[in-house]
């Protein structure tokens, strides 16, 4: 059963769905608004529910105020308050979508946004959901939304939740070398296997460069090979 505190959340990226569905420039610009109100709301939510809700300690009332008229802000209150749930997220991310949305926002009906970036911000914003509330998004079936970017940024996200179980304490000034010196233990070509899909995972999200379904099937079954060599089950 849902949380009755997600529905906002929930019904903002059901409408972003909805329009992307539909298509055409105006359906797409709507849609990575509405979005990105999701995203926006749920940070706002989770930050704000009492304590025993969240499961952890959280900001007070007034430092939540402030933090709410900036988005960056909101984002370093996320980061401070909630960083174990954001493993194979980045925030980073996020604040790249946000710039983008607000570039459509403020530059009027003739700046248009490709289907692929609304489409990996609405699984972002599906993948935020699920690590802050611990559900998932109940979505209507009618709009037919799936897509294999979603695929592949849902086992990226499973690969990262499920290495860092296994990882060992992280040593201070070691970040980029301690998933790599963990995996080469286990499997050399492991480390070659990462570079390479985690590579992909930022030009996929970042849409610096064009990104076809076979890409994304190719790097998702290196994902997978991935998993194999380090002993993660991905399959569910």
């Amino acid at each position: 059963m849902s949380s009755p505190w997600t529905d906002g959340p929930r019904e903002l990226i059901q409408h972003a769905v909805d329009h992307l569905s539909v298509g055409g420039d105006f359906d797409r610009r709507i849609a990575m608004i509405s979005v990105d109100n999701a995203v926006e709301l749920m940070v706002k939510t989770w930050l704000g529910l009492p304590e025993r809700a969240r499961g952890s300690a959280g900001p007070g009332r007034r430092q939540l105020e402030e933090a709410s008229e900036s988005f960056p802000a909101l984002l370093d209150l996320l980061q401070q308050y909630g960083s174990d749930k954001l493993i194979g997220l980045s925030l980073n991310d996020i604040e790249w979508y946000h710039r983008l949305r607000n570039q459509l926002y403020h530059s009027g009906n003739g700046i248009t946004v490709e289907k692929s970036k609304v489409e990996t911000y609405v699984e972002l914003a599906i993948a935020l959901f699920e690590s802050l509330f611990g559900q998932q998004p109940t979505l209507s079936k009618t709009s037919g939304f799936r897509t294999i970017t979603g695929e592949f940024l849902e086992v990226w996200n499973r690969f990262q939740l499920l290495l860092q179980a296994k990882l060992p304490p992280k040593e201070d000034n070691y970040a980029y070398y301690w998933k790599r010196d963990f995996m080469r233990q286990i499997k050399p070509e492991a480390v070659e296997l990462y570079d390479k899909v985690s590579a992909f995972r930022n030009q996929l999200v970042h849409g610096l460069e064009e990104v076809t379904r076979n890409d994304i099937e190719i790097h998702l079954q290196l994902l997978r090979r991935l998993g194999e060599a380090l002993g993660i089950e991905l399959n569910q």
